[in-house]
């Protein structure tokens, strides 16, 4: 196998699918920076910033920034954890709930074209292997 081939096909992945959701979430005031972040809170409603980044695996300061934005936009807000009062806990809003459906349909959508001509098992090994290549770099880096 070509050395950058597999780099190659993870960057144009990569690359469409921003310019996919900068376009679904346009609508939003949302750009593909915060609906990560925002997808995880539906999932996860009431955890730290610091989860939240764990989760998802971006640096801090990406994480404050994407969060910031979610404020900022009334999709996130920050209450204060009430263990730790120099804490603060990240909850969606009514605005975001509102908008919950519609953000999982725009994934389902890129799904779908993606794995347009994917059979079942196909699309299962596929994303076996995606997560261990993900695995194999989380490895080395952690």
């Amino acid at each position: 196998m070509n050395k950058d081939r597999l780099g190659k096909h993870i960057s144009l992945i990569y690359r469409y699918s921003q310019i996919f959701f900068n376009e679904q979430l346009k609508k939003y005031n949302l750009g593909s920076g915060q609906y990560i972040f925002l997808i995880n809170l539906f999932e996860n409603n009431g955890i730290s910033q610091e989860t939240l980044s764990d989760i998802v695996k971006f640096d801090k300061a990406t994480t404050a920034r994407a969060i910031a934005k979610l404020i900022n936009e009334n999709y996130v807000i920050r209450k204060v954890n009430e263990s730790d009062k120099r804490a603060y806990n990240l909850y969606t809003t009514d605005k975001a709930e509102s908008i919950k459906d519609e953000l999982f349909a725009i994934l389902d959508s890129w799904n779908q074209i993606m794995l347009d001509k994917f059979e079942q098992q196909e699309r299962k090994n596929l994303l076996s292997s995606i997560e261990k290549v993900g695995n194999n770099i989380l490895s080395q880096i952690n």
